[in-house]
Formats: structure tokens, sequence, C-alpha cells
């Protein structure tokens, strides 16, 4: 069952028990709509929220539709909407008074292909971040292109067992069936990062970054993990990488054989902040093929008179919709929210970001990216489309939750239930959902904007 369905069963039933009196008298419906890409997020919350009586203590119903950012934020602004929920920012002069922005999580918008008859059968796709930019801009147009095929060559990593960076040294080694990890520092460098963490991420061919240790720095530290074929180590204390690590000589990419197909770019036909957030990233990353500024519509940002009609280009309304059409139709390519592209089971292409590192959309190398981030007095955050870590997924958004400062019932509802999403249910189940939980500074940012809500 779909993270939407499951989460709408849930929320039904519980409005149900509201309707036929169980709940108590003063329980409210607290409806918002908005940006699709946060959708499956926001159901397992709202799901979560509706049944949590220490949290919800006025026992509320909140329920949210999935319409696309723009709608969002134009409903919200009418009150069709008591909050809204966008990747975007308003247009100058078109913000509600009292606007609260507040950033509620992350997360990856993945490339999502279908492509039958590539060998080997199950590869994993590579795209350069320029070749990314060249099919969406319809500059690209099939996929045994030479620029495909050319980033997709087997390559290895040779062994490397030992790395040191600012007073920092880091070992490993493989013992029986696992690797053991061994962090030493100098008294400057412990000194310097002693508020900082140390963190260690796997990478296996074909697979996903996942965390693998993340804990305060000491002077000694030291890991066992279980040991993986083809995996390689990444170590940083704090901000800094330590080192790129393996404990043998590691496969890197796959040879991968392309048919003559046809690309069918998907792009969204409704308003939307992923849209928004993927145009800034092609527009800031490669300026000279999308030259226009960013928008939520797609034929507006599209470099180029319009976007060709003869049938290369298709749209669909939604992540959801983006995701199902590309899993229904082969040959066809897309951005989308990684949620959305798991549970239909679309395959996504591993993109080269600014440190010439290709790496799959997840929770962990999404987290990456946004660390580099800044975030503004108004709570909108801006990325840093230069940033250099290597294990680093590039496209990603932040979702905000939209509401005002206005004194109202509704709006100390929102603000309860904005500060449980952030604070309770993203913590413990944005990650499993294919969702980044924000921390660090756009974390204590989100919760200085929701006690701005309802003061009036």
């Amino acid at each position: 069952m779909k993270l939407r369905q499951k989460a709408a069963i849930a929320i039904a039933a519980i409005s149900l028990a509201s309707v036929a009196g169980v709940g108590p008298a003063n329980a409210a419906s607290i409806g918002g709509g908005g940006a699709s890409f946060l959708a499956n997020m926001m159901d397992i919350c709202a799901a979560q929220y509706n049944r949590n009586t220490q949290s919800n203590t006025a026992s509320d119903i909140v329920t949210y539709a999935s319409v696309g950012s723009s709608s969002g934020k134009s409903g919200f602004t009418k009150g069709t909407y008591l909050f809204g929920g966008s990747e975007s920012a308003y247009s100058a002069g078109t913000a509600p008074a009292g606007l609260v922005y507040v950033p509620l999580v992350g997360g990856a918008i993945a490339i999502g292909y279908r492509l039958d008859g590539i060998s080997p059968a199950n590869a994993t796709v590579r795209l350069p971040s320029e070749v990314v930019a060249k099919i969406f801009a319809g500059q690209i147009t099939k996929w045994n292109d030479p620029a495909i095929a050319a980033a997709n060559k087997a390559t290895t990593v040779a062994k490397k067992l030992k790395s040191t960076k600012d007073g920092v040294t880091v070992s490993i080694a493989k013992k029986a069936s696992n690797v053991e990890f061994a962090v030493s520092m100098t008294s400057a460098a412990a000194k310097k990062y002693k508020n900082a963490k140390v963190t260690i991420t796997a990478a296996t061919l074909g697979g996903e970054s996942k965390s693998l240790y993340s804990a305060k720095s000491a002077a000694k530290l030291s890991k066992t993990a279980a040991y993986a074929a083809n995996t390689v180590y990444t170590v940083k204390a704090g901000k800094t990488l330590v080192g790129t690590l393996t404990t043998e000589t590691v496969k890197d990419g796959e040879t991968i054989t392309f048919p003559d197909t046809a690309i069918r770019v998907v792009h969204r036909s409704d308003g939307s902040g992923t849209t928004n957030n993927f145009i800034n990233y092609l527009n800031k990353s490669h300026p000279a093929i999308w030259t226009k500024v960013t928008s939520d519509t797609f034929s507006t940002g599209f470099p180029g008179a319009s976007v060709p009609t003869d049938g290369s280009f298709q749209s669909a309304k939604g992540n959801e919709g983006l995701a199902s059409y590309v899993r229904d139709n082969n040959g066809s390519i897309t951005y989308a929210e990684l949620s959305y592209l798991e549970e239909r089971g679309v395959k996504a292409a591993a993109v080269s970001n600014p440190a010439g590192k290709y790496v799959l959309p997840s929770p962990t190398t999404s987290a990456v990216w946004l660390d580099a981030a800044e975030v503004a007095a108004d709570g909108l955050v801006t990325q840093n489309f230069a940033a250099k870590a290597a294990d680093a997924y590039p496209i990603n958004a932040v979702s905000y939750g939209l509401s005002t400062t206005a004194k109202s019932a509704t709006n100390a509802s929102v603000k309860s239930f904005f500060a449980y999403f952030l604070d309770v249910c993203a913590p413990k189940n944005a990650a499993g959902a294919g969702y980044t939980p924000l921390t660090g500074a756009i974390l204590a940012k989100a919760n200085a904007q929701v006690a701005k809500i309802n003061v009036g």
C-alpha cells in the first residue's frame, strides 16, 4: 500500500471517530494544502499527530491536500487552506500579511527513469550534471547519446587504508567479516572540533549512501561495521573531509550498453515547488544551458522559445503523476521527490556533484548537501550549488509550512502541529520515508519561525 493511501486511511478513521462524537467538543478540523513534494511526509505526521493526545491536546484533525506549491500558496492566501505547503516563495507583493515560512523537511529531487533493454539490466545509470541539464532542455534526445555512454564506463577506486587532514587521522582495516575504523586527533584538532561530530558514511556500488557512524568528536574514536564488497567510506570531522577510504580496490560504476531509445522528458503540468527548485539547480549549475531564472512553471523556465510539442516532452500533475508516468513508459525520465519513485519501483540515476563524484539520492546524501545551505532571517533556505562535499547529492529542496503571525485558535493549532512535525515526527520518520530531517542551523531557525505564529 502506498504511503498516501496508508496515511489517508488513518486520517479518515480518526475523522470518522470525531464525527461520531468520540473526540472532544472543541476539536477543530485543520485543513492544509500545497506541495506534492511534501505530501507523503505531511500525511505521516498528520496521522500521527491526530492520535497523539500529549502533543495534540485539543484533539484537532489535521488533513493535507496535495495540489502543488502554486495552488497551495494561492489557496492559503484565499483562505481555502488553513495552512500551506510549498518549496518556493511567494512572488513579490503576493504574500498574505504576517506570512511566516517554516522550513519543515528537506529531500532529494531524484532523476527517475525507465529504460528497457540496457545491459546489464539492473545497472544504475550515471548522469553528469551537464547531461541532466541538456536532457531536460531537449538538447540530448537519445539514451545512447555519446555523452551518456561515456559517463557509464566501469572504473576502479584504488585501495586506501589511511588518511590525515587537519590533525585528524582515520584508518581502516578489514578483519574477518568486519571493517574496523580508528580515528585519532592531535590536541589542536581535538580543540578545534570539540563541538563537531565525526561521521562515517558508506557508499556501495549501485546502492544508496548510508550513515554508519555519527558521534561527538574525541581524541580517539573507534567503530566496527559489517564488511560489504565494493564499498567506499567517507569520514568527516564536522564539515572537513578527512578522507575517502577503501579496504581494497573497488569497482566504481559499470560499463552499460544503451539501446537506441528516444528520451521522453516528463515535467509538471501544474505550478510546482519541485519544478522551481529543479530549474533553480539547472540555472545556477549550468546557466549557459538554462538561461532563465527559475519558476514554478516548467514552460516559463524552459530555455528557448517553448517546450517541444513533438511528443518528446510530456506533462503530468504532481510528484505522484510524474513517477507514475515514468513507471509506465519506457524511455521516459523525470524529476521527483525520492519517496514517490521508491514506492513505484522507479530507478533513480546517480548524478555528478560539483566535486565530480556520482551520488545517488538518499536522505543521507541530501543531508550532506543541505548542510552547506544558508537560512535567512525570514526562514527561506539558499542552497550552495558550488558545495564540494564528495558524498553530497546535488539536487534538493526544502519544504516550507505556511502560516501567519495573526492570533487565532486556528493558528494556535497550526503552530502546535508544525512544532510536532519538526521536533517529533520528522526526526523519527523522515529518513525512513525518503526525506531528510532538518538539523543544525536550519532546524534552529525553523523552530524560531514556529514561535512567530499566533503571536498577534
